[in-house]
């Protein structure tokens, strides 16, 4: 294993850290999970939503101009994020968690910033006891879609030897007077360097001739870029959680339990030697009872107040926290007619036990849909929901959609 790569219990932690949970004994390949953390982080700079096609092309990219300044134009958060001061608390560097990589990634794009802010460009990620590094020089700042800032790059790694220590390989790149230094764990170098070089791939390739010198010599210096990185909104997590593979080996599904229709199969070997531990949870759910709901859209006034804010997605885009479009009332079906888990819950603006509540919200985690169950539709049925949910105001069912959709 290189001193590089990332294993596959923290590729596990690391989507964990940007919210894509997945089951710490699933079966999911190791190349799978690099892929799901590619997503990810593309996932996390909204790259499908800023940028039309690639390779990118940064001559036809205006310079950066505004009166906003970079760390606001950058600067990325929940509401919840928000509420508890949750990126304005100082970065960790080396001795942070490794649950808490993404955040400290994110304080590292807002550094960069906050760099081009008091007009510098040279900064040195180094881990703890300078052992290793990464030299950022920032070359350009460019204006993408929808006025996103394109932090354009080159960096190189820095390994020091005996014969040439940390702060000699420094000074011999020949860095500004003024050089930012900040701490970051070997996780985190190792995962920014990962973005760096996904990045560097989406580049015009005549970009990739930087790295050599008049002579065609290797420099060590690579160009990439960066966009800012904020929290993965519901809609795209569900997608970069779903089809966690076979029950047994990870393999990709081709078939599901018929009975319950919980847990997915490669094979019917497979099937039929996971059943024992399966059996149980089988039993339990062919025994629920299935109730049909009528639910309808939102109905909120004005359209630019037709929202639904969301708690954990970023709030730079009232557009991830919208309602999801939907075709005369249809939600689209993200799910291929998989049975799936979604959330209902009723609101506590009415009283502090939602008693009075006339609608229960109800969505699933990818926010294909996001409808209310209006307690008029089935008064008997809303109150029993209202009962099994208790004082926690919400509960978890697998529904399943109706074909007369």
């Amino acid at each position: 294993m290189s001193s590089n790569d990332i294993s596959r219990d923290e590729l596990l932690l690391l989507l964990s850290s940007m919210g894509v949970v997945l089951a710490k004994d699933n079966k999911l390949p190791t190349e799978e999970l690099n892929r799901r953390f590619g997503m990810a982080l593309n996932t996390a700079q909204e790259l499908s939503d800023v940028v039309d096609k690639t390779p990118i092309n940064l001559a036809s990219l205006p310079r950066w101009t505004s009166q906003k300044t970079l760390f606001d134009a950058t600067k990325r958060g929940s509401l919840t994020e928000a509420l508890v001061g949750y990126m304005s608390q100082p970065k960790k560097g080396y001795l942070s968690p490794k649950e808490e990589i993404f955040k400290e990634m994110r304080q590292s794009v807002l550094l960069m910033a906050h760099v081009c802010d008091v007009g510098l460009r040279d900064i040195c990620f180094l881990t703890e006891g300078d052992e290793l590094g990464i030299f950022v020089r920032i070359m350009d700042v460019l204006r993408i879609k929808d006025g996103v800032p394109l932090y354009y790059f080159v960096y190189r790694e820095l390994v020091p030897t005996p014969d040439t220590p940390m702060d000699a390989l420094i000074d011999g790149i020949g860095v500004d007077r003024t050089l930012i230094k900040t701490g970051i764990s070997d996780l985190e170098r190792r995962t920014l360097l990962r973005l760096f070089r996904k990045n560097t791939k989406k580049l015009d390739p005549k970009i990739i001739a930087m790295e050599r010198d008049a002579q065609g010599k290797e420099t060590g210096h690579h160009p990439s870029f960066v966009l800012p990185l904020c929290p993965i909104a519901m809609r795209n997590l569900g997608k970069l959680t779903n089809n966690p593979g076979c029950e047994v080996c990870g393999k990709k599904n081709t078939s599901r339990c018929m009975q319950c229709m919980s847990v997915v199969y490669c094979s019917k070997q497979c099937q039929k030697e996971h059943w024992q531990t399966h059996k149980e949870t089988c039993k339990s759910i062919k025994g629920g009872t299935w109730h049909s709901i009528t639910v309808q859209e939102p109905d909120m006034g004005p359209p630019e107040l037709n929202s639904i804010v969301n708690r954990l997605e970023s709030m730079h885009n009232p557009q991830t926290a919208g309602i999801s479009p939907s075709n005369n009332g249809i939600p689209p079906d993200v799910h291929g007619g998989k049975v799936f888990l979604a959330k209902f819950q009723v609101s506590l603006t009415y009283d502090n036990y939602g008693i009075l509540a006339p609608d229960m919200l109800v969505y699933d985690r990818t926010r294909s849909f996001r409808f209310f169950w209006k307690r008029r539709s089935n008064p008997r049925l809303f109150a029993e929901a209202q009962k099994m949910m208790g004082s926690k105001l919400k509960f978890y069912r697998a529904p399943r959609e109706d074909p007369l959709w």
